[in-house]
């Protein structure tokens, strides 16, 4: 069963990483609107 507990982790530092980037994107998109 190690390797589902392998694969479950790895989805999830993926996720982790999608939505991180995501959240940054939408950050810098915020802040390039405010200085315009």
């Amino acid at each position: 069963m190690w390797y589902f507990a392998w694969i479950l982790g790895t989805l999830l530092a993926c996720a982790f990483g999608i939505i991180t980037a995501l959240a940054l994107e939408h950050i810098e998109a915020k802040a390039g609107k405010e200085e315009h």
